[in-house]
C-alpha cells in the first residue's frame, strides 16, 4: 500500500502516544511485507504469519523507544528478524512449498490438487533461489508494494532491489514466473482481515475480550474499555469524548488497579485529564486504594506534568477538601501528642475540614488510630462525621473496616483492640447508624426499622461499595442474611474488591458453617474470591486449617474447586496430568512461575499442546518469572515468548531485575530479550527497574552487557539514576555515575 514518509511518520507519532487506531493502520500497511520477509526467512508461511503477529505485538510495546519515526521500515524488519530467528531455533521448517491449509482449501478436489502442484513448483523455483533475490520476489510479489518500499524496508536503494529482481527473474522460467504472479498474492495476509484483526486481538489484555467486562462494580464492554484505556493514553480528545458520549460507564473501567485517566496523567494529556474528570472519572475507586489520586498525584510531580497536577488537586479540593498542608495534621495524629495536634490546629484552623490526598479527614484518621479522645476534640472543632474520603468511606466505616496503609500493626500495644469501643463511640457522636453498621453490629431491631421504611436498602451497596449481607455474614448474623436475601439481596452482587459478591467469603473467613450454608442454598457463588485474598476454599484453610474441614466440605458439595494458587506442588501436578483444565485457569501461570519447580514445569509441557497460546503476558502475574535457567531455555524450546511485554509494557526482564535474579536475566539475554526494553509506568528500562530496588549486583551486570545508564534520554525521571538517587541507594548512585562519566 504505497504511502508518503510523511504520512507513515504522521501514524508512527501517533501510535507511540498509544493511539491504536493509528498502530491499526502500520498492520494493515505492513502485514504483507512482514509476512512475505518471514516466508523468505523461514521457509513456510503459516510459521511466517505466527512470527509477523508476534513481531507486530512486540514493536507496539516497543514503539516508543523509535527516535526517528521515518525509519520505522527498517526498524521494523530486525523485529521481524529476531522473531523468525527465534523461530529457527525452535523448529525445523517444513518448507516455503508448504503453503497454508486454508489458503489452498477449494470447492473443486481436482482444482485444489492443480493448485498444491503450483505452488509447489513456485515455491520450490523461489526456494532455490540465493537469499538476496529470494527475499526480493517474495516482498515484491506478494502485494502491490514499489520497490522504493521494499527497499525502504530492507534499507536498500530502490536500484538494487531492481537488479535483484532482474537477476531472480532470468532464474525462473518465463511460466514459473507468471505462476509466482497468480500466486503469491494469495499468501498475502491482506486477502481478507483476520491477520490484521489477529494483532488487534493479541495487544489487548486477554481478560478485556469480553463484551461484559467485570472488574469493578460495574460492568462494561471490555473491548470498548480498551478502547478508552488506549485514547486516553494516546491523548485523543475526540475518541476519548466518543466513546464517553457512547457508554458514560466507561470512564472508571478498572484493569489491574488502574482507570483510563492513569493513562491520561502518565503521559501528561491534560485536556483528556480534564474531559475523563468532568465524565466522573474516580481513581479513588482503584481496588485497596492501590493506585489512587496520591500515586496520580507522584507521577506529575515526577514529570513536571504541572497542569495536570493542578487539575487533580482541584477536583480533589473540590470532592474531599484536599489539602496539601493537611499531612502536618497527619503526623501529629499519628504521633499520638494531643498538645502536637492543638497546635497544628491552632496555627491551621482550617484543616479540620481538610483532607489528605486519599480523601482520610481528621475523623478518618481519629478512627484509624482509635483514639476517642480525638474523636471528641475533633467533633467539638466542626469536624464531618459524614465526610466521605476518596473510596467513598465515612469514618464509621473506616473504623470498622480499616485502611489497606495503616493497618492495626501499626498502632502501638496501649491501642485500643477492639475495633467496635471507636464505632461505638462515633455513633454515640452522632454518626449516622447505616445499615451496613447495623447487619455487622447483628442489631436486629435497627436492621428492621431501616428496611421497614426502605426495603429497597437490602439490595444495595453502601458508601463504601459493600452489602449489608457481606456485613451480617462476615460476623455471622444469620437471621439478618435470611433477612436481606428474603428482601431480594444478591449473595453474586459485585462489591468493593468481589466481583462475584463478598458475603460467603465473608463467612467462610470466619468458619460461620451456618451462614455460609444458608448463602450456599440460595445461590451464592461457591468460587467467589476477594481480591488478593483468595477463594471461599482458600480463605477457610488459610484461617482454620483443620477446623475448617467441615465447611469446606460443604463448599466442594456445592462446585468449590481449589484454585491454582492454593494448591501444593503434588496436587498440581496431579490436575496437570489428568488435563482437567486447570492449566486454562487465571491463577496457573501466576502459580506455575512463582513455584520455580523445574520438574513440574516439565511436566506441564510434556501434557499441555499448544502451550504457547497460553503465555500471553497480559497481566503481572503477581511480578512472578520463571528464574531457574534450564527452565527458561525450556520454555523458550517449546514456542513461548519470552519476551512480549505485559499490557504495560513490562518485561520478564524487568521482574528479573528488581529481584536481582543474575543468572535468569542471563538467560533472558542470551536468548534474546530486548535489554532496553520500556515499561510504561515507570517508563523505564530494566537497568532503572534494578536501580529503583538498589540491586547493585545486578546494576553492574546489565551495565556489562551494554544497558545505556541514560535511558530514556528524553524521560529524565525515568532513568535510572533518577530512581537510585531517589531511592537512595547509594552504591548504585556511584556506579551509574562512574559509568556515564566514561561515556
Amino acid at each position: 500500500m504505497p504511502m508518503s514518509d510523511s504520512k507513515l511518520s504522521s501514524l508512527v507519532v501517533r501510535a507511540q502516544t498509544g493511539d491504536r487506531a493509528a498502530y491499526d493502520d502500520i498492520v494493515l500497511l505492513f502485514q504483507d511485507m512482514a509476512v512475505g520477509y518471514a516466508s523468505a526467512l523461514l521457509g513456510d508461511f503459516h510459521l511466517a504469519e505466527d512470527a509477523a503477529q508476534e513481531a507486530f505485538v512486540g514493536a507496539w510495546t516497543e514503539l516508543p523507544r523509535l527516535r526517528k519515526p521515518a525509519a520505522f521500515p527498517g526498524w521494523f524488519k530486525r523485529i521481524v528478524f529476531m522473531r523468525c530467528s527465534r523461530v529457527s531455533r525452535k523448529r525445523q521448517p517444513v518448507g516455503i512449498e508448504h503453503a497454508s491449509a486454508e489458503s489452498l482449501a477449494t470447492a473443486d478436489p481436482r482444482e485444489e490438487l492443480e493448485s498444491r502442484d503450483e505452488k509447489a513448483r513456485v515455491m520450490g523455483a523461489i526456494g532455490r533461489l540465493p537469499d538476496e533475490e529470494r527475499v526480493a520476489m517474495l516482498l515484491f510479489y506478494i502485494s502491490n508494494y514499489t520497490h522504493q518500499e521494499v527497499g525502504s524496508f530492507l534499507g536498500l536503494p530502490a536500484s538494487t532491489v531492481n537488479n535483484r529482481l532482474r537477476s531472480a527473474r532470468k532464474k525462473l522460467r518465463k511460466e514459473l514466473l507468471k505462476m509466482a504472479e497468480r500466486e503469491l498474492p494469495g499468501q498475502a495476509p491482506s486477502r481478507d482481515e483476520r491477520f490484521a484483526q489477529r494483532v488487534a486481538y493479541l495487544l489487548q489484555p486477554d481478560d478485556m475480550k469480553t463484551e461484559r467486562y467485570q472488574y469493578g462494580i460495574e460492568a462494561v464492554d471490555g473491548h470498548l474499555a480498551w478502547a478508552l484505556f488506549c485514547a486516553s493514553g494516546a491523548g485523543d480528545l475526540a475518541r476519548v469524548s466518543a466513546m464517553l458520549d457512547r457508554d458514560p460507564g466507561l470512564v472508571n473501567a478498572q484493569y489491574w488497579y488502574q482507570f483510563p485517566i492513569h493513562m491520561a496523567v502518565r503521559e501528561g494529556h491534560a485536556e483528556v485529564v480534564q474531559t475523563l474528570l468532568q465524565a466522573g472519572a474516580d481513581p479513588g475507586q482503584s481496588r485497596y486504594t492501590y493506585n489512587s489520586w496520591d500515586k496520580l498525584l507522584d507521577i506529575c510531580e515526577e514529570r513536571g506534568y504541572s497542569g495536570v497536577k493542578a487539575l487533580l488537586e482541584a477536583e480533589m479540593r473540590e470532592r474531599f477538601g484536599y489539602d496539601p498542608k493537611f499531612i502536618a495534621l497527619v503526623e501529629a495524629i499519628k504521633s499520638r501528642d494531643r498538645t502536637r495536634v492543638e497546635a497544628v490546629l491552632a496555627d491551621q484552623s482550617e484543616l479540620i475540614h481538610a483532607s489528605d490526598a486519599l480523601g482520610n479527614g481528621p475523623l478518618h484518621w481519629a478512627a484509624l488510630t482509635r483514639q476517642i479522645d480525638l474523636v471528641d476534640f475533633f467533633v467539638a472543632r466542626g469536624a464531618d462525621l459524614e465526610a466521605r474520603r476518596a473510596d467513598g468511606q465515612t469514618p464509621l466505616l473506616v473504623s470498622l473496616n480499616g485502611d489497606y496503609w495503616f493497618q492495626s500493626s501499626d498502632l502501638p500495644a496501649d491501642a485500643p483492640q477492639d475495633t467496635w469501643i471507636v464505632t461505638r463511640h462515633l455513633l454515640a457522636c452522632g454518626a449516622e447508624y447505616a445499615l451496613s453498621i447495623a447487619c455487622a453490629a447483628g442489631d436486629e431491631e435497627r436492621v428492621e426499622a431501616v428496611l421497614a421504611s426502605d426495603p429497597v436498602q437490602a439490595r444495595i451497596l453502601d458508601a463504601g461499595r459493600r452489602s449489608p449481607l457481606a456485613y451480617a455474614a462476615g460476623n455471622a448474623h444469620t437471621r439478618i442474611v435470611e433477612r436481606l436475601l428474603d428482601l431480594g439481596a444478591d449473595p453474586n452482587l459485585p462489591e468493593e474488591n468481589a466481583p462475584r459478591g463478598g458475603a460467603l467469603f465473608a463467612a467462610c473467613t470466619g468458619n460461620y458453617l451456618e451462614t455460609a450454608e444458608l448463602l450456599l442454598k440460595r445461590g451464592a457463588d461457591p468460587n467467589a474470591e476477594v481480591d488478593s485474598s483468595g477463594s471461599c476454599l482458600a480463605t477457610v484453610e488459610y484461617n482454620h486449617g483443620t477446623k475448617g474441614h467441615r465447611l469446606q466440605d460443604l463448599l466442594r458439595e456445592y462446585g468449590a474447586v481449589t484454585p491454582p494458587l492454593a494448591m501444593d506442588d503434588a496436587t498440581l501436578e496431579r490436575a496437570v496430568r489428568e488435563g482437567d483444565g486447570i492449566v486454562q485457569h487465571p491463577q496457573f501461570l501466576h502459580k506455575l512461575m512463582g513455584q520455580n519447580n523445574p520438574e513440574l514445569i516439565g511436566i506441564f509441557l510434556e501434557t499441555t499442546p499448544d502451550v504457547g497460546d497460553l503465555f500471553r503476558l497480559t497481566d503481572i502475574w503477581g511480578g512472578n518469572y520463571p528464574s531457574d535457567p534450564d527452565t527458561v531455555r525450556a520454555l523458550a524450546a517449546h514456542g513461548i515468548d519470552l519476551f512480549r511485554a505485559n499490557w504495560i509494557g513490562r518485561t520478564f526482564l524487568h521482574g528479573c531485575a528488581e529481584k536481582g535474579d543474575v543468572a535468569a536475566a542471563r538467560v533472558f539475554l542470551e536468548l534474546g530479550a530486548d535489554i532496553e526494553a520500556i515499561e510504561l509506568e515507570f517508563g523505564g528500562t530494566p537497568l532503572a527497574a534494578a536501580a529503583r530496588f538498589g540491586q547493585v549486583e545486578m546494576v553492574r551486570f546489565l551495565l556489562d552487557q551494554g544497558a545505556d545508564p541514560a535511558a530514556p534520554v528524553d524521560s529524565p525521571w525515568a532513568q535510572p539514576l533518577y530512581w537510585a538517587e531517589k531511592e537512595g541507594h547509594g552504591e548504585v548512585v556511584a556506579l551509574l555515575k562512574d559509568r556515564i562519566s566514561l561515556r
